[in-house]
């Protein structure tokens, strides 16, 4: 489990934990990223991804450059992270495993994570290594921007 920016964790039946990107605009009691890690550990819709397996810094890295303020991030399993984008009701995540799991076959979360990969696929999967970090001043404090 990563040591900070954990929103919500369990610790039974078996630890999981999900970190939002949207946080400032979640209630003081973490029920948007309670709800969000809740719809993808119960009853969640899965899917293989379609393409080959998951290179997860690539991925990663890739999600980042998006700069969507409903990037997500879990651990659904002790050994298996994932990131994907979810709302206060909604979520989707594609696991390092290229399992993809969703709160509905038809969630909006999910329709963003499938056109995240697709453009990730048509930009040949870029290792991290052909960003160029950017640090930008906002009010309070500092925006990373990755950009190729």
């Amino acid at each position: 489990m990563p040591s900070r920016w954990v929103d919500w964790e369990n610790r039974i039946p078996a630890p999981s934990w999900i970190s939002i990107a949207w946080r400032g605009e979640d209630d003081h009691l973490h029920t948007g990223a309670r709800t969000a890690l809740e719809r993808l550990l119960k009853d969640a819709h899965t899917e293989p991804y379609a393409g080959a397996e998951i290179d997860l810094p690539s991925w990663r890295t890739f999600a980042a450059t998006r700069g969507d303020h409903r990037l997500t991030m879990a651990g659904l399993s002790p050994d298996l992270w994932a990131i994907g984008h979810t709302t206060t009701t909604t979520a989707a995540v594609i696991q390092q495993d290229g399992t993809i799991l969703a709160d509905a076959p038809d969630s909006p979360p999910l329709t963003v994570l499938r056109g995240w990969l697709r453009q990730w696929e048509e930009a040949s999967r870029p290792a991290p290594a052909t960003y160029t970090p950017t640090l930008n001043r906002t009010g309070d404090g500092w925006d990373l921007r990755l950009s190729r």
